[in-house]
């Protein structure tokens, strides 16, 4: 069922200010940076309304494309209408431009003598009701499909995405950035109500990344938007059983990207000119550091004290760095001379290490070495 009409941007900020970041949970980003060019116009638009008295009230309807909701119910009672759980599908840049208008103006005389003019802006709006989960994720995907949105934008309220939510935040108190700048946008109390002890967020796109790495799926890394794009692809990496993967390995993992510019430099440090190709394996050296981690015999005490946060504890960057400068360059290093690659990499060409099966040489050589055996993060 869908019902339009009109809707005071005040009783839209209203159910916004009573339900905080969950009103806007079915939406597939959160709210963008204020000094986008959309929440700018919108917000020159209602200055031009309330504070310059340059426009009629009644034109901003005329010039806003609507919003759409979707709810539990909706009942009409006596002229009016109750909504019962609103969530935003499409309207939240225009519901946080209008709260930042109001905060940004509070205590301006201006807006307390024309108050009443913010009662007479309207949008048009269309309320989904009686409709399930899977309709109204369509639904949601195709009102946003006239900005530009990101692949993984349009995943962000699968069934996989909402559990990986909860199991962050369950285990380890940390906030999963399903939405994008989710983050950002929630308060202290909105995150302390929700169970998150975190400064920091996982973020969706981070947290593929570190699935494939763990995964040895080196080449998908360098073609990431198609693991979005390609309904195979996304389902491998973000298959049922990365629920039941330790939340403090996954981590320990994830956490090994905002270190990979050191640990390589720690690499080529030992040669500059003998480990300079390692600048151009920086995926496959993710790859191999993550099996590094699964594979040491002290991974429960290293998950106990490393894997529980994201800070990168100065104690972690030693670990990765051990591995790198003692395994991982030693692999890498086995990797160039192997016959199957030692021509191409007389030549310069090095791009065989962006590719799954470099990853299978270099662990076929760990296991030699090291009795090092693939392991996945499920």
């Amino acid at each position: 069922m869908m019902t339009i009409g009109f809707i005071r941007l005040v009783d839209l900020h209203a159910m916004y200010r009573e339900m905080g970041a969950r009103f806007f949970e079915r939406n597939i980003r959160a709210a963008l940076p204020e000094d986008e060019a959309v929440n700018r116009s919108i917000q020159q638009s209602i200055k031009r309304i309330v504070l310059d008295d340059k426009e009629d009230a009644a034109v901003f309807a005329f010039n806003h494309n609507g919003v759409t909701l979707s709810a539990e119910a909706l009942n009409a009672t006596n002229g009016s209408f109750k909504i019962t759980e609103p969530r935003v599908l499409n309207g939240a840049q225009t519901v946080t431009t209008f709260a930042r208008f109001l905060k940004a103006n509070d205590g301006n005389n201006r807006l307390t003598e024309r108050r009443d003019l913010l009662n007479e802006i309207y949008v048009l709006c269309r309320i989904i009701t009686d409709a399930s989960p899977e309709f109204v994720t369509t639904v949601t995907i195709n009102n946003n499909r006239q900005n530009p949105v990101d692949p993984w934008n349009l995943h962000a309220n699968d069934m996989i995405q909402l559990e990986l939510q909860d199991k962050f935040r369950d285990d380890l108190g940390i906030y999963y950035e399903r939405q994008e700048k989710a983050f950002q946008n929630l308060s202290d109390e909105e995150l302390e109500e929700q169970g998150i002890t975190e400064y920091k967020a996982v973020e969706l796109t981070r947290l593929a990344r570190t699935f494939l790495a763990a995964d040895g799926d080196i080449d998908k890394l360098t073609r990431f938007r198609e693991v979005f794009e390609d309904d195979r692809i996304y389902a491998q990496v973000f298959n049922a059983t990365r629920l039941k993967a330790d939340s403090r390995k996954i981590t320990l993992c994830y956490k090994v990207q905002f270190r990979l510019g050191r640990l390589v430099y720690d690499i080529v440090d030992k040669g500059t000119n003998k480990y300079a190709y390692v600048l151009r394996a920086r995926n496959l050296l993710w790859g191999l550091l993550c099996q590094a981690i699964l594979n040491d015999s002290r991974l429960e005490e290293r998950a106990e004290d490393f894997g529980r946060g994201l800070s990168l504890e100065a104690q972690y960057t030693e670990w990765l760095s051990g591995f790198a400068t003692t395994r991982c360059r030693f692999l890498l290093s086995d990797l160039v001379a192997d016959k199957a690659y030692a021509a191409k990499a007389a030549e310069g060409n090095f791009s065989f290490m962006r590719t799954n099966a470099a990853y299978k040489k270099s662990m076929e050589i760990a296991y030699k070495r090291w009795r090092w055996v693939e392991k996945r993060l499920k």
